[in-house]
C-alpha cells in the first residue's frame, strides 16, 4: 500500500483527509499529516513517502517547494482541495500514477526516475496528439509527474514535417514509437537549458514540437527564448539531417500564450 504525506494548516482538510476517505479503496495506507513545511521535510528524509500534497500559505510553503524541486524531483506532488469529491478523483488519479510507476514490466528494469519519464512523455504525446481535453487536469498531471513546466508561460510551436516519413516509417517496426523517443533522447531533449522540448511524432509526415519555459523564479526575455529555442530546434534538425539522412521542413511556427490553446488541437 502507498504511503501519502499531507502537508496543511487548513482543519478542513486535515479532516476531509482523516475522516472522509476510505484509504484502503486507493490501497493507501492512512496518510502522516502536518502542518508544517519543516516537518514535512524532516519526514521526507526520514521516511518512505510515495506522493505528497501540500496546502500552505505561499511564504510557509516556499522551503517545502524548493525542497522538493532540488532534493526530491521524481516524487509526485498531488492537488490538495478541501472539495471531497474532487479531492477523491485527485487522489485517483494518483494511485493510477503510482501504480504505472511500480508496475512490474519483467525484464525491464526501470527504476522510479525512468518510470516517471515514460509517464511524462506520454502525457506530452496525449497534449501534442489533442487528446487532453480538460485545462485543470493538466496542469494537475502536469504537477503530478513533475514536469517542472509553467503550462501558462509563452511557449513556441513548431509544425514540421518530414518528407520522407511514409517510407522512413514503413522499413521499421514499431518506427513512429523509435523516432519519437530518438527525437527526444538524441536530438532535441527534453530539459535543455531552462526550456522543456516536447515533441510527438503524429503521423509519418507529422512532427509537432512545443517549447515550453521551465518553472523559474525569473522570467526570460520573450526575445531571448524564441532566439534561443529557435537555434535548438533548427540545430537538431540539422543533426537529424546528418545521423538519419532525414529532411525535414518546418512548416509554421507561433507563440502560443502558454499551453491551453494544444488542448484538442488539431494534428491534421
Amino acid at each position: 500500500m502507498y504511503k501519502l504525506l499531507l502537508v496543511t494548516d487548513q482543519k478542513e482538510i486535515q479532516a476531509l483527509f482523516q475522516n472522509d476517505i476510505d484509504w484502503r479503496a486507493h490501497n493507501c495506507h492512512t496518510p502522516l499529516i502536518t502542518a508544517s513545511a519543516q516537518e514535512a521535510i524532516e519526514w521526507l528524509n526520514s521516511k518512505a513517502i510515495d506522493a505528497v500534497g501540500y496546502h500552505l500559505p505561499k511564504k510557509e510553503a516556499i522551503p517545502l517547494s524548493r525542497f522538493l524541486r532540488y532534493g526530491r524531483p521524481s516524487l509526485p506532488i498531488f492537488q490538495v482541495t478541501e472539495n471531497a469529491d474532487m479531492q477523491h478523483m485527485i487522489l485517483k488519479e494518483t494511485r493510477i500514477l503510482l501504480d504505472r510507476l511500480h508496475a512490474d514490466f519483467s525484464d525491464d528494469n526501470y527504476d522510479a526516475d525512468a518510470m516517471l519519464t515514460l509517464q511524462r512523455d506520454d502525457l506530452i504525446h496525449r497534449l501534442l496528439a489533442g487528446e487532453m481535453q480538460d485545462w485543470s487536469q493538466l496542469k494537475r498531471d502536469l504537477r503530478l509527474v513533475r514536469a517542472r513546466v509553467n503550462p501558462e508561460g509563452a511557449c513556441v510551436l513548431y509544425e514540421i514535417d518530414m518528407p520522407q516519413g511514409e517510407v522512413y516509417l514503413s522499413e521499421h517496426k514499431h518506427a513512429q514509437e523509435r523516432l519519437e523517443r530518438a527525437l527526444r533522447n538524441n536530438f532535441f531533449g527534453r530539459y535543455v537549458d531552462g526550456i522543456y522540448y516536447a515533441v510527438a511524432v503524429l503521423s509519418p509526415r507529422h512532427i509537432r514540437l512545443v517549447c515550453i519555459p521551465m518553472l523559474s523564479e525569473e522570467e526570460e526575455d520573450p526575445q531571448s527564448f524564441g532566439e534561443r529555442a529557435d537555434e535548438h530546434v533548427r540545430d537538431g534538425i540539422q543533426q537529424i539531417k546528418e545521423y538519419l539522412d532525414l529532411d525535414m521542413t518546418i512548416t509554421e511556427s507561433a507563440w502560443l500564450d502558454g499551453l491551453s490553446p494544444l488542448l484538442g488541437a488539431n494534428v491534421n
